[in-house]
């Protein structure tokens, strides 16, 4: 017996199939349905019912979907994941960054939390202050305010010295920020569906790598939002497991350790065995790139550069504790033909890349993970061929 693929018992029938098979019926039933002008109610009735059915047919086929991991989607995927394994899914986080502003000479201004709205003069993205101060009177006089994105995810990442507008009118005061702020995208169905498999090896009285895994990437169970992904290493004969953390800027803070480590001994770890979790060490990696591109990409150069440099962040964020092993490789690294790769996708009109730093491949140890450098950025435009 032959078993139909999957995807095939769960398609849903559009509104223009339902019609014509609802035609077809009617004609075997003798109706003068070649006659029916547009505007005749029973060819009016037979749209309205083929609408009907045609949202009926997509909820039955997302309902079936639902009842498997890999075909769920949307917030079937969702509930899928929340019922039968436990797993909520993780929310897209604010980008956020401590900025500093200096006044040019103007008088002194009191700010409490809202007041102030930022940009990135690239990207258009605005933050919000979420701390209060005074801006003394005088030429110099600084204010560091704690500032938040106005709108969730990765778009509204900005590098150091990106958010560097002032929205709000505040005469002669300048705007900068010394360190980046990283926003996360909701996770992903790929990954979602990862953490769901990931809390099999959680079940499991062995002590399986997924469990580790999905313990550490489970802000419900570990009350922190900093982790993004984990490595496990069973690089022990004596019952030592080495559990590694990066954040959306790589390393992340001593809490969030404590907090995975309290999260792992109460959920993850069977007996006789010991857990030992630190963060991964950040390797800066800076890059420097030309990219050729044809006049048919419409945006302007800052706007080609401000995509590449968002592609390159998801990049980044996207690469393991390690780097990218290939066996019977041991370490890994981030490959410099996939930071090539990005930075030329970043437009349909690209077409030729040339990256000088890094040399080569980032090398990485198991603990170290890759982060973002300083980017240097040549775009040249040239003329259609």
């Amino acid at each position: 017996m032959t078993i139909e693929a999957l995807a095939t018992l769960l398609l849903s029938e559009t509104k223009a199939r339902i019609y014509a098979r609802g035609l077809l019926i009617g004609a075997a039933l003798g109706l003068p349905v070649s006659t029916w002008q547009p505007g005749d109610p029973t060819r009016s009735d037979y749209h309205f019912i083929s609408e009907i059915l045609e949202v009926t047919s997509g909820i039955a086929a997302s309902l079936a979907r639902s009842g498997f991991l890999d075909e769920a989607q949307d917030l079937w995927l969702e509930v899928k994941a929340e019922q039968d394994f436990g797993v909520v899914s993780i929310d897209a986080t604010f980008a956020s960054a401590s900025c500093l502003l200096t006044n040019g000479g103007g008088g002194e201004f009191v700010l409490e939390a809202g007041d102030v709205t930022v940009s990135n003069s690239t990207t258009d993205k605005t933050f919000t202050n979420v701390t209060g101060g005074t801006l003394k009177r005088g030429v110099g006089q600084t204010l560091a305010l704690d500032f938040v994105a106005d709108e969730a995810g990765s778009e509204s990442t900005s590098a150091a010295g990106e958010i560097d507008e002032l929205v709000t009118q505040l005469r002669t005061v300048t705007v900068s920020n010394a360190a980046a702020a990283v926003g996360v995208d909701k996770e992903t169905e790929a990954a979602l569906r990862t953490r769901c498999r990931d809390k099999l090896g959680a079940l499991s009285p062995n002590g399986p790598r997924d469990g580790y895994a999905f313990v550490g990437k489970s802000s419900d169970l570990t009350g922190s939002t900093e982790v993004t992904d984990v490595r496990v290493y069973d690089d022990s004969d004596t019952g030592d497991v080495l559990v590694y953390l990066r954040g959306a800027s790589g390393a992340v803070s001593a809490a969030a350790v404590d907090a995975v480590t309290t999260a792992i001994l109460s959920y993850a770890t069977p007996l006789c065995i010991t857990p030992t979790v630190a963060t991964a060490v950040n390797v800066v990696a800076p890059i420097t790139y030309q990219l050729w591109v044809y006049s048919a990409d419409s945006r302007e150069l800052a706007e080609i550069e401000a995509a590449v440099e968002s592609a390159l962040v998801a990049l980044f964020l996207a690469r393991p504790i390690g780097g990218d092993i290939t066996p019977p490789a041991l370490v890994g690294s981030v490959r410099k033909k996939l930071i090539e790769a990005t930075i030329k996708g970043a437009s349909p009109y690209s077409y030729d890349v040339l990256v000088t730093l890094p040399a080569t491949d980032v090398a990485l140890t198991n603990i170290q993970v890759a982060v973002l450098g300083t980017l240097i950025a040549t775009v040249t435009k040239v003329a259609d061929p």
